[in-house]
């Protein structure tokens, strides 16, 4: 039986545990909003899962079931809603370049499809010292940005449905829900390091070069 301890030393050497609300999204930029505020009002999202369809296939005088193909989910995002209503404005511009709404023509793919991206983040580390080079000293203020961890990309995406919005007599923010298709997905994995790790080695480099100017 695995113990504790065996558990927080894979964790350190894997660069610790996934966390939900450390993630980042990026969307095309359309009117009004940027990709930078879209992320901003990303309350939640999902990652993609892929699934293997086979079917019954006769081998000899035995059935069994074999692969032939993958079919992939659609995923979902939710925003907030700021009371100019921009972010709902924002998809129903996206879904009217799909079909226009009154003339109901569906556009081109190439026209309204674009890959988007879903970053897995991990949380980066701060480092406050001073260097002395000689006679002079520099405050030095170090901080690493959240590292990515994990990508996956939506090729071809594109908005299918907006969500009802609910509005009740209780206080509470006001949330959209966005579905989005695709043509497939890739992901890529980069390696990570403790803060822990990066944050001695930095201090180790500092600690030399004070050590050779002074």
């Amino acid at each position: 039986m695995a113990s504790i301890n065996e558990l927080k030393g894979l964790a350190t050497a894997r660069g610790g545990f996934a966390q939900q609300h450390q993630y980042l999204i990026t969307l095309p930029s359309l009117g009004a909003y940027s990709s930078r505020e879209l992320n901003l009002l990303c309350s939640k999202t999902t990652l993609p899962g892929r699934r293997i369809l086979s079917s019954d296939r006769m081998i000899g005088v035995k059935q069994t079931r074999v692969a032939y193909g993958f079919a992939s989910e659609e995923i979902t995002m939710s925003f907030q809603v700021l009371n100019d209503y921009g972010i709902k404005n924002y998809f129903e511009q996206w879904q009217n370049k799909i079909v226009d709404q009154n003339t109901f023509t569906p556009g081109y793919k190439s026209e309204y499809a674009r890959d988007m991206q879903i970053l897995q983040l991990k949380k980066g580390f701060a480092l406050d010292t001073d260097l002395r080079l000689g006679p002079i000293t520099l405050d030095i203020d170090i901080f690493k940005r959240a590292n990515v961890v994990y990508e996956v990309t939506l090729l071809n995406a594109f908005p299918v449905s907006l969500g009802e919005i609910s509005l009740t007599n209780e206080p509470g923010l006001v949330e959209l829900t966005v579905g989005f298709e695709y043509d497939n997905w890739r992901s890529s994995h980069y390696a990570t390091q403790t803060s822990t790790r990066n944050a001695r080695a930095i201090g180790t480099l500092i600690n030399t070069i004070n050590n050779i100017v002074n």
